[in-house]
């Protein structure tokens, strides 16, 4: 028969063993939250709004003249958002960031 002392040690030996393995498993989730985390910062790109009406489409590049007059061309790619249709003469509000590359480009008020 078992000693009652050796089950006790086996017993909390176990207990010990679950303890520091539940701090592991809560560290690996924080390590998956913190990865998440980096991922949906890097999926909101900053920019800034372009609003005006499309002078030219030539390949993609769209130019768009302000209100101000001044006209800025807005590089597309097949990560830019469009919403509908947009042909010349068409009012835009376009997202771009610092590189003057389009995010999303939608028809405007």
């Amino acid at each position: 028969m078992v000693a009652i002392p050796k089950v006790v040690g086996v017993l909390s030996c176990a207990f010990l063993l679950c303890l520091g393995l539940s701090h592991v498993a809560a560290a690996g989730d924080d390590m998956k939250a913190g990865q998440a985390d980096q991922k949906d910062m890097t999926l909101k790109k900053p920019g800034h709004i372009i609003q005006g009406d499309v002078v030219r489409v030539d390949y993609g590049n769209y130019v768009v003249k302000q209100k101000d007059g001044k006209e800025v061309s807005l590089e597309t790619d097949n990560t830019t958002q469009m919403m509908g249709q947009i042909r010349k003469g068409d009012r835009i509000v376009a997202t771009v960031n610092v590189q003057k590359h389009a995010l999303s480009i939608r028809t405007g008020p």
